[in-house]
């Protein structure tokens, strides 16, 4: 599942390699392949208890710190939003400053409340965010100029907003730490931040620089200003440290916690037990699959029989009706408060609340007092009455939660069915997954259609699974060699220009094929031409198999660039380009790509991670 969906870890007893066939009977094999190198036999599995580990749960309505320090054995949860809570909304209220600095005047529930209630006299010296991941999903062409814009109505560059948001989640906990007995810096820590699995490399890549800009990795502190949006490119932060952070895939650091800890349930009362945990395993992650669909999806339901109800698409006639921000804080309080405490009510307590009530801001009930009255005249199972939306069961089952609950239920069903393995325990995660009503659906379609097959599973909730992503991106960190092996994404490569024909697409590793952990691929080059001396190799992928150029006949791009490597090829003894070999490597066994160049006479090196 994607960020908001929740996430379903599979577990089986042993790991078997699953055989994947995407190809197409019309495939064509790559006309140039890169070769593996096979990873070093080792006689177990690394874990190091010596390294204090941060990991961030970005998520796209909440996020959550969990952290372990060097000699720990338990992960601990930040407390967050003003000590309250361990996990909170991703909201952040940022307040300019004179020298054109921001300050982070809030953040969580504490800055969506000021927000809403703040004067209309400090709108114009306050900017605040909400809920800014999905525009990272997949189909969105996003770069690192892609640009957001607030809720205040100003435009900024997504990357510096997401830095700032990393950066207070960093000084919250050196904060914390520095109050215990054990007071640590920024860079004592090695960090990690997680990503959907459906991410491709441009939103992985896009955390990354954020991560570098928040401070994470440095003493500098962080970002403190914006830099004004122009059609300039934005400038690229200093890189330090790089391999002090790691990006986590939720669905794995979801599946390592679930295991961990049903399993820790299951020793400590075994007379409970319903399945049998494994004692010895590895996860083995398959090509992620997935959708958008979770409690997001389920506010955006409500938003569009909102806007029905009033015909009014977007509220655009209330936004332009007076103060922007004024009104846009009222828009957020209806779908973030307040809508949000009723719809989690009603999926943790089914049984006994049978509709949600959603007291509306008085200023949006006056406008489209009318409208209103006219609406629920139109359609059955909502009221209105006293500034309050009534919506029945009904309706909310079928309206509200019944898409986001199908798009779930359908891709799980799906990815069941393109597994060869006996899967038989299935984890649902996160806030979304959490919930009572999401589990009870879930159970009953994922039990149907194995029933139907006269199989058995179990679908089980986790010990707090609104928390398990950020626990288990910490668990990988302190033992990474957990996940045994990859399939691919995407199809990645090069191109390669020493064939008698231009625009060869020389394949590293096409979409499904499975890279074992610690293995490595790579080519060899040589100048293009003699006078060369720097060399520019750019790094292709595409979702597509049997893809052998980078342009098809009508010179239309067949593949994306993700990345470059750049590295200079001096030629002093005037060696014939014959011997002036560069070597490719690319380790695909990560949650991202590693690249590296390496020119054989000097020995330099370019490394960049995508």
């Amino acid at each position: 599942m994607a960020a908001s969906a929740g996430y379903f870890a599979i577990g089986h007893r042993s790991i078997q390699l699953i055989p994947v066939n995407l190809r197409k009977p019309n495939y064509k094999p790559p006309l140039s392949r890169a070769r593996k190198i096979p990873p070093p036999k080792e006689d177990s599995y690394c874990l190091t208890d010596e390294l204090n580990i941060a990991a961030i749960d970005f998520g796209t309505t909440s996020v959550s710190v969990s952290y372990i320090t060097k000699g720990d054995k338990k992960f601990s949860m930040l407390s967050l939003d003003n000590k309250e809570s361990s996990r909170v909304c991703n909201a952040l209220l940022l307040k300019k400053e004179d020298n054109g600095k921001m300050k982070v005047e809030a953040f969580g529930s504490v800055a969506r409340n000021n927000f809403i209630t703040m004067r209309s006299a400090e709108h114009h010296t306050h900017i605040y965010f909400e809920r800014i991941k999905m525009l990272l999903r997949r189909e969105k062409l996003v770069n690192r100029d892609t640009v957001v814009e607030s809720f205040s109505g100003d435009k900024f560059y997504l990357v510096e907003v997401i830095a700032f948001i990393l950066k207070q989640l960093k000084d919250l906990l050196i904060e914390h730490l520095s109050c215990t007995v054990k007071p640590l810096m920024t860079t004592d820590f090695d960090w990690v931040i997680t990503v959907p699995a459906i991410w491709d490399a441009r939103g992985k890549r896009m955390m990354r620089e954020a991560a570098y800009l928040a401070g994470l990795l440095t003493e500098y502190g962080g970002i403190s200003k914006f830099t004004p949006v122009s059609h300039h490119s934005l400038p690229l932060p200093d890189e330090f440290n790089l391999d002090r952070l790691s990006l986590a895939l939720e669905p794995e650091s979801a599946a390592l916690y679930s295991q961990k800890t049903v399993g820790d349930q299951i020793k400590s009362d075994p007379d409970t037990a319903i399945i049998h945990h494994p004692t010895d395993y590895m996860l083995h992650e398959n090509i992620p699959t997935g959708n958008a669909w979770g409690g997001t999806q389920v506010n955006e339901a409500f938003s569009k029989i909102l806007e029905d109800m009033v015909n009014d698409p977007g509220f655009k006639k209330f936004l332009a009706s007076g103060e922007h921000t004024k009104n846009m804080a009222d828009i957020i309080k209806i779908f973030y408060s307040e809508f949000e405490s009723e719809k989690l009510i009603f999926g943790m307590e089914m049984d006994q609340t049978k509709e949600i009530r959603i007291a509306l801001p008085t200023g949006f009930a006056k406008f489209y007092d009318e409208a209103l009255k006219a609406g629920v005249k139109r359609r059955s199972g909502i009221d209105y009455e006293d500034d309050r939306v009534y919506i029945f069961e009904k309706v909310v089952e079928s309206e509200l939660f019944g898409p986001a609950l199908n798009g779930i239920i359908e891709c799980t069903l799906q990815a069941i069915e393109d597994n060869d393995t006996d899967l038989s325990t299935f984890y649902l995660v996160g806030g979304f997954g959490g919930c009572s009503y999401v589990h009870k659906k879930v159970k009953a379609a994922i039990e149907k259609s194995f029933h139907g097959q006269g199989r058995s599973c179990n679908v089980i909730v986790p010990p707090t699974p609104q928390l398990a992503v950020a626990t288990g991106a910490a668990m990988w960190r302190r033992n990474p060699k957990n996940i045994k092996a990859r399939r691919s994404d995407a199809t990645y490569g090069i191109e390669q220009e020493e064939y008698r024909c231009t625009n060869v697409f020389s394949v590293f590793l096409e979409k499904g094929e499975l890279v074992q952990a610690d293995e490595v691929i790579t080519t060899s080059l040589v100048p293009l031409k003699q006078s060369d001396e720097q060399a520019q190799i750019t790094i292709y992928s595409t979702p597509n198999l049997g893809v052998q150029y980078t342009e098809d006949k009508n010179g239309k791009s067949t593949v994306k660039k993700i990345g470059q490597l750049v590295i200079d090829i001096p030629n002093p003894d005037n060696l014939p380009k014959e011997k002036r070999q560069i070597d490719i490597t690319m380790d695909f066994s990560g949650t991202e790509i590693e690249a590296k160049a390496e020119y054989h006479i000097t020995g330099e090196e370019n490394y960049q991670v995508h």
